[in-house]
């Protein structure tokens, strides 16, 4: 199902695609869009064994990350398709794509950022006979890592505002072991804040007809990887960095806890009752 008709890809087409996102293209953080995906993003890129040819999608249940591309590549924004496995499809999943022209911008601009897929963007470019483009590797400014980490946090992290049991702050797994590692190491440099990096075993887990992880009767699966790696970061401490993505977060839900977690009053006593 269609939510917003994009335009098509043709010769005219491709010029007010091009003329709008030229034009338009400071309005939007990169460092955004490769947090995001680095997240939930997909770099497809065509192999010998498969017809399928160059594109980037998002495919998440949150719908403004996904208008935000669509707005600056005037791209399609559709509903999946439902799961077959109905107690699944409890979320709608909205999905964008970029292709041609739009695909080729994209990846010049968010590969500089990008830690886990920068070398599927480049392979993308490589792909498209995009000749004498290179660009740094985790070399983020303070300004570019916040952005970075604001959609990267938003695609795969956890903001916890809870008063009982307490539990203020933001956690975040992955199975990139680079990109936890790039975010503790950069939360050191620019704020100072020491983090734990943890490593995780995978588990087995099964998603059953009422949405609950290893229901009985439901579907088993197993991570491909063994591990997983995370960073968790107490509400306090983690107080200058949360103020400092806010401005740049566009899920409402996410951003009612990060405030929720910025202007808790920590200077409550555990046994005050108020």
């Amino acid at each position: 199902m269609i939510m917003r008709e994009g335009l098509k890809t043709n010769k005219i087409n491709d010029k007010i695609i091009m003329n709008n996102i030229f034009a338009n293209e400071h309005k939007y953080s990169f460092p955004y869009f490769a947090g995001w995906a680095d997240g939930d993003g997909c770099f497809v890129t065509k192999t010998k064994s498969s017809s399928n040819k160059n594109f980037y999608q998002l495919y998440i249940v949150n719908e403004e990350p996904i208008y935000q591309l669509s707005n600056l590549y005037q791209s399609s924004v559709l509903l999946a398709t439902p799961e077959k496995r109905k107690w699944m499809n409890a979320e709608t999943r909205k999905i964008t794509i970029l292709r041609g022209q739009r695909l080729i911008h994209f990846c010049k601009k968010v590969a500089p950022f990008l830690v886990e897929k920068q070398y599927k963007a480049l392979e993308i470019l490589r792909d498209k006979e995009i000749k004498d483009y290179n660009c740094s590797y985790m070399q983020h400014t303070r300004e570019e890592f916040i952005q970075y980490l604001a959609g990267f946090l938003e695609a795969e992290g956890h903001f916890m505002y809870k008063i009982k049991p307490p539990s203020y702050g933001f956690q975040v797994n992955n199975y990139c072991a680079n990109v936890i590692k790039f975010i503790v190491d950069n939360l050191k440099k620019h704020f100072d804040i020491d983090v734990n990096f943890t490593v995780k075993k995978s588990p087995k887990m099964s998603q059953g007809p009422n949405g609950k992880v290893s229901e009985v009767g439901g579907v088993a699966y197993v991570a491909r990887q063994k591990e997983f790696y995370g960073i968790s970061c107490g509400g306090q401490k983690g107080i200058p960095v949360l103020k400092e993505i806010l401005p740049h977060m566009t899920i409402d839900y996410k951003i009612d806890a990060v405030n929720k977690i910025i202007n808790h009053n920590y200077s409550r006593k555990k046994n005050d009752k108020n």
